[in-house]
C-alpha cells in the first residue's frame, strides 16, 4: 500500500461535495492507498511515495518539494487552454503573467499531467512540448448512472455555479433570452430549475430573469445536495448548458448518465462527452437555441430517442472502472505498487 498526498489548495469541505475531487479521492482509495488530504502547503508530510495535485495554477511549490525528496508528482484539472477568439473568458492565456510562468513551470516539471480530455491534451501537449502527457475522463459514480425515474416531466435543468463569469461561459444567459422567446411565442409552460452554489453573480441571475418578465417559468434552486441533484437529473427530461467553451463538462455527463436530454454547444471538449447523443446549437444564439428547445419540447419520439443514447453513451464512457484502471496503470508506472 502507498501512501499517496492529495493536494488541492480548496476549502476542504469543497472535497467533500465536488464531483472530481472526490472522484479522484474514492477511487485511489479503491486502489487500496492510504490518501493523506492536504489544502495547504504546510500541511505536506515529509514522508509520502507520490503526490496527486489538482489544478497547475498551485502545482509548482508541492512539485519542487516532491522533488527535493524524490517523489514522484501527478497534477491534474481542467485547463481551461485557450477559449474561442468570439468569448472573452479567463483561459491559460487570458492569466496574469505571473500565473502563466508558474503554471508552465508546473507542467514541465510534473512527473505526469493527465488531462480531462483529449482537445486539451492534444493542445496543451503541443504547445509546451509535453512528453508527461495523459488523458482520461472525469468518471460518474454509480448513483448517477441509474437512468431516468419512472415518472419524469418535461422540464429544463440547468446546473452551474453562479459567478458571473462562469454563468456567462456557460451560456445561461442565452438560456433566459431563449425562454424569453418561447414565452412570446406563446409555447412556454414548461418549467426551468436552475441549480448551483450561489456566487458572486446570483443577483445579476435574479435581475436577467426579472427583467426579462420569466419569473414564473423559472425556478432559481441555489445550492442543492448531490441526493437533490440526482432527483432532478431524473427528473427533467431536458437539460440544457449552451456554453461557450468546457474543458470537459462533467454536469453534461451526469445529466447523460441520468437519461435527460442534453442541448448544449459544440465548444472545448463538448463533442468527446456528448457525441451524437445530444443536440447541438451555436454558442451565444438564443434564438437557435429556443428553436431547438421547441423541436425537442414537441416531439416526444426525438426526446426520448437522445435520452436513450445519451444515458448508454454515458455508461461506456464515464463508468468508475475506467478512471480505476487507468490511475492503477499511471501508478504502476510510476513504480508505486
Amino acid at each position: 500500500m502507498a501512501k499517496i498526498v492529495f493536494y488541492c489548495r480548496i476549502k476542504k469541505e469543497l472535497l467533500e461535495t465536488v464531483e472530481f475531487y472526490k472522484q479522484d479521492i474514492e477511487t485511489l482509495k479503491t486502489l487500496g492507498h492510504e490518501v493523506l488530504i492536504c489544502t495547504h502547503y504546510r500541511e505536506i508530510p515529509i514522508r509520502f511515495d507520490v503526490i496527486f495535485i489538482w489544478w497547475w495554477t498551485y502545482a509548482a511549490w508541492p512539485i519542487m518539494f516532491a522533488k527535493l525528496l524524490g517523489k514522484p508528482s501527478i497534477v491534474t484539472g481542467t485547463f481551461n487552454f485557450r477559449f474561442p477568439k468570439h468569448f472573452a473568458g479567463r483561459d491559460y492565456f487570458g492569466r496574469p503573467l505571473l500565473q502563466r510562468l508558474l503554471i508552465r513551470l508546473a507542467v514541465k516539471m510534473a512527473t505526469i499531467n493527465v488531462f480531462v480530455s483529449k482537445q486539451e491534451y492534444d493542445a496543451c501537449t503541443n504547445y509546451f512540448n509535453l512528453s508527461n502527457s495523459k488523458f482520461c475522463y472525469h468518471i460518474l459514480d454509480s448513483t448517477y448512472l441509474r437512468g431516468p425515474a419512472q415518472e419524469r416531466e418535461v422540464s429544463i435543468l440547468n446546473v452551474s455555479w453562479s459567478g458571473k463569469q462562469n454563468l456567462i461561459r456557460k451560456g445561461i444567459p442565452e438560456l433566459l433570452k431563449a425562454i424569453k422567446i418561447l414565452r412570446e411565442d406563446g409555447l412556454m409552460d414548461t418549467k426551468v430549475y436552475l441549480a448551483g452554489h450561489k456566487g458572486d453573480g446570483y443577483e445579476f441571475l435574479k435581475k436577467e430573469i426579472i427583467n426579462l418578465d420569466i419569473k414564473d417559468n423559472v425556478e432559481l434552486l441555489g445550492e442543492i445536495t448531490k441526493k437533490e441533484k440526482i432527483n432532478y437529473l431524473r427528473r427533467c427530461e431536458i437539460y440544457v448548458q449552451p456554453s461557450h467553451y468546457e474543458g470537459f463538462g462533467l454536469a453534461i455527463a451526469e445529466a447523460m448518465g441520468s437519461g435527460a436530454c442534453v442541448i448544449t454547444c459544440k465548444v472545448g471538449a463538448v463533442e468527446e462527452v456528448v457525441g451524437n447523443a445530444g443536440i447541438y446549437v451555436n454558442p451565444g444564439s438564443a434564438k437557435e437555441l429556443a428553436e431547438a428547445l421547441k423541436e425537442i419540447i414537441n416531439n416526444d419520439a426525438l426526446r426520448k430517442n437522445y435520452q436513450k443514447l445519451a444515458f448508454v453513451r454515458a455508461k461506456s464512457l464515464f463508468a468508475q472502472e475506467n478512471k480505476i484502471k487507468f490511475m492503477h496503470d499511471i501508478l504502476k508506472l510510476l513504480n508505486i505498487y
